[in-house]
């Protein structure tokens, strides 16, 4: 089995890490999410690490959160 390790910001307005991590759980394993307010207060950083056997997936249902930066994907073997 392919699995892959998932590296990215997700740049969000009124949106909780709970409410990212409700929506990814069941896609991913490892889910970690740091939060980064930004100073201007136009949203918030989520720097997001997780591993997940479909990246499309979990990159189709952050988009509807907000935009997704600085993306590095690697390829898992289990």
């Amino acid at each position: 089995m392919i699995k892959y390790s998932l590296d990215f910001i997700l740049h969000v307005h009124d949106v909780s890490a709970q409410t990212l991590t409700n929506s990814l759980t069941e896609f991913s394993e490892g889910l970690r999410i740091s939060e980064k307010p930004l100073e201007s207060g136009s949203g918030v950083y989520f720097t997001m690490n997780m591993r997940a056997e479909d990246p499309t997936l979990i990159f189709d249902i952050c988009s509807q959160f907000g935009r997704i930066k600085s993306v590095k994907v690697d390829e898992i073997r289990v």
